[in-house]
């Protein structure tokens, strides 16, 4: 049990160093023991920079295969490690596609076994017409060389076509890193999350976290406050990140509303806190981004409340994981001003009810899979257990 909270804490904490630090983060590579059986002796799991989730991703990915951890720019020296070794996993494909592609097919050249993490299927089908139709002939290309598997972190159920460029799926990692047997009572506390707590008097406390953008939907956060500012007379409104300059005056609107705006990166400890003491976390995110969420991931595997948008991949994967979830029309003020106000509630207490832990055997039996035998069915790999009851 310790070794397991000992790997969770490593990986949690992982991405929010990489969450609050700047640009210039120096590259690392340490082998990781593995918690779960180790499936390889000798490879790595790589990533090109530790920014954004990349560094959770390659902390977690490496503790479920045994792979040592690699990351570095990408360069003639990189390209010589990982053509030499016995096996290689990609954690985010999409950090430079040429390389992935110069890598798997030299590597399929020499009869070695690479395995990719594909962010975004989605984008073969959606954009220009040039654009898209060659990603997906490449994509299509490469999943007939033996030796290259690719997995996708948006399950086929949500688009079929998914399972025309990608061989399976795995559930992102951010929805199973943290495992449902550790005491989260035993995690740091910080003195912002003290001092949310001491602010909130009692409230429910929704959480923004990360720096603001259009992407995010922090625009429509901001008007459904200025809207109705009331709503923070019973609810404890946190915006956690740094605020960019574009989106300073809707962070105004959220202040002027009666909102706590902590304008500055946070700390480790800091996030963790806030993320522990939040009600409902948001991740009611703008159409033009559809894709997974590791802040919704977060929510389940913590037992929070979150808000997403209607008819979002994340809405399909909270309703095929019977993960309840306040769903709104993006833009909706009205609909927006109506969830807000019954966050907290008892009846929309959620329970993660193991779901966490489904999606983790699940998807790291895949990931053995197409590390052992990619000829292995990998249904048949998940034991019969792959997919939650409903």
């Amino acid at each position: 049990m310790r070794a397991v909270r000992e790997y969770s804490m490593m990986s949690f904490q992982s991405e929010h160093r990489r969450f609050d630090a700047g640009p210039g983060a120096k590259a690392r590579s340490s082998p990781r023991p593995s918690v779960m059986g180790q499936v390889v002796t000798r490879g790595y799991v790589t990533v090109g920079s530790p920014l954004g989730h990349r560094e959770s991703y390659v902390e977690t990915l490496s503790g479920v295969t045994g792979l040592t951890r690699l990351i570095e720019p990408r360069g003639v020296s990189t390209l010589r490690t990982l053509l030499a070794a016995d096996s290689v996993l990609f954690a985010t494909l999409e950090d430079d596609i040429a390389f992935f592609f110069v890598v798997a097919i030299l590597r399929a050249v020499l009869g070695r076994r690479t395995v990719a993490i594909f962010m975004s299927p989605r984008l073969c089908f959606i954009g220009g017409f040039f654009k898209t139709t060659v990603r997906r002939h490449a994509f299509r290309l490469l999943k007939r060389l033996r030796s290259v598997t690719l997995l996708s972190i948006l399950p086929f159920y949500l688009d079929q076509r998914f399972a025309s460029v990608a061989d399976n799926w795995i559930y992102d990692p951010q929805f199973w890193d943290l495992d449902s047997r550790t005491a989260y009572a035993d995690w740091p506390d910080s003195a912002l999350a003290q001092d949310v707590k001491r602010k909130a008097q009692g409230r429910p406390i929704l959480l923004f976290l990360g720096g603001p953008s259009v992407m995010k939907g922090f625009p429509f956060l901001a008007k459904i406050l200025q809207a109705k500012p009331a709503i923070t007379d019973r609810l404890m409104i946190v915006v956690a990140g740094k605020v960019p300059a574009d989106q300073k005056r809707f962070a105004e609107l959220v202040s002027e509303a009666g909102g706590l705006v902590i304008d500055r990166y946070l700390t480790d400890d800091e996030v963790l806190s806030a993320k522990l003491c939040a009600t409902c976390l948001w991740a009611c995110y703008d159409p033009s981004y559809d894709s997974s969420s590791g802040l919704f991931g977060r929510a389940m595997q913590l037992g929070k409340q979150a808000i997403v948008r209607r008819g979002s991949y994340i809405d399909s994967i909270a309703s095929h994981l019977n993960y309840p979830v306040h769903r709104c029309a993006f833009g909706d003020i009205d609909e927006g001003v109506a969830i807000l106000t019954k966050i907290g509630e008892a009846d929309t207490q959620p329970q993660s009810d193991g779901i966490a832990m489904t999606c983790r055997d699940q998807s790291v039996a895949r990931l053995r899979a197409a590390f052992e035998n990619r000829d292995n069915d990998f249904a048949d790999a998940t034991g019969g257990k792959a997919e939650p009851h409903r």
